[in-house]
């Protein structure tokens, strides 16, 4: 067993299941599951993990199970320095070199509890998220709680959606932009699937997908592939609703104009096993310290967007995953 994997420590929470039903995986290199947590973009302080395993059900971690470092740093992105982003963005747009490209940022903020006590908060307060609580020597400690699935695979029965448009009012309607927004990113989704080759590609119709204060619009797509997961994550990720469109274009703006590292926000994690898999966007999420917590949220640029109300959509966000930190 690899020294990495050695202090490799797992726990989580499925979408739909009970607050307490929680499992880890035990590493082992003989394993019948293989974890992954994908960075949005690989670095040294952000690698590519891979760890083979096996699940089982456990409690919640208890409080001090997890040895944490401080923080490098407590600042956090300044409300100035977004906004002239997403003013490069729309000018971007404007010329025509974008049609949309998503811009994160992040918070940090103290707070007594622990992250095995906001893990199980997490899991009480979203049941229909993927909630997980990861520690590993190369990666640090991270938290989320993501409402969004990237790829579910049984055989050659694959499944993945569109989750794009947010509204901080749960009872307000869609507008024309936001559901342009969505478009964009279940049109990504749809020619990458049948470019590569896959079949009986099915999309359905947008819904509303609430998440604590704030819904976002989710289309369902099935499709077919002899294909493995592993050629879809890399057609998928990152999608329009992390990244943007054109997809190379907006991944150099990204790293262009983001003040931050995004490390392993809006990147993936996930398991395969046998035929079957299941991967989550890593959003909702966080970096854990002794000293605190560094909380990230991004939102999607697109034509007739404004600068102010993206400000107070990723503050929005934040304060959602904050939820539990107020004491």
């Amino acid at each position: 067993m690899s020294k990495a994997s050695s202090a490799f420590r797992l726990w989580w929470k499925m979408p739909g299941s009970a607050a307490d039903e929680i499992w880890t995986l035990e590493a082992d290199d003989e394993g019948e599951t293989e974890f992954q947590f994908s960075p949005f973009t690989p670095s040294p302080g952000a690698p590519q993990l891979r760890i083979r395993g096996n699940k089982r059900r456990v409690s919640s971690p208890q409080k001090g199970t997890l040895h944490l470092q401080d923080s490098p740093t407590k600042k956090g992105s300044m409300q100035a320095n977004h906004i002239e982003a997403v003013d490069a963005a729309l000018a971007a747009i404007d010329r025509g070199e974008l049609e949309k490209v998503v811009l994160s940022r992040s918070e940090f903020w103290t707070t007594s509890l622990g992250p095995e006590a906001v893990f199980e908060s997490k899991c009480q307060m979203y049941p229909d998220a993927m909630v997980y609580l990861l520690a590993h020597p190369e990666a640090g400690v991270w938290l989320g709680a993501s409402p969004e699935l990237l790829l579910k695979r049984t055989g050659d029965a694959f499944e993945t959606v569109s989750l794009a448009g947010t509204k901080l009012d749960l009872n307000a309607s869609w507008t024309e932009k936001e559901y342009r927004e969505q478009e964009m990113v279940t049109d990504f989704i749809t020619g990458r699937l049948k470019a590569a080759g896959a079949t009986n590609v099915d999309q359905r119709s947008a819904q509303d997908r609430n998440y604590g204060s704030i819904k976002h619009l989710e289309s369902q797509i099935l499709f077919s592939s002899k294909a493995d997961e592993s050629t879809w994550l890399q057609e998928l990720h990152p999608t329009p609703a992390v990244g943007g469109t054109p997809r190379v274009t907006a991944l150099k703006f990204i790293a262009d104009h983001e003040r931050e590292e995004r490390e392993y926000y809006t990147g993936f994690l996930g398991w395969s096993e046998a035929d079957t898999s299941i991967f989550y966007v890593n959003l909702r999420c966080m970096a854990c310290f002794s000293d605190g917590f560094r909380l990230f949220a991004g939102g999607g640029i697109v034509s007739g967007s404004d600068a102010w109300e993206e400000w107070e959509e990723t503050r929005a966000k934040i304060e959602t995953i904050r939820t539990t930190l107020n004491r």
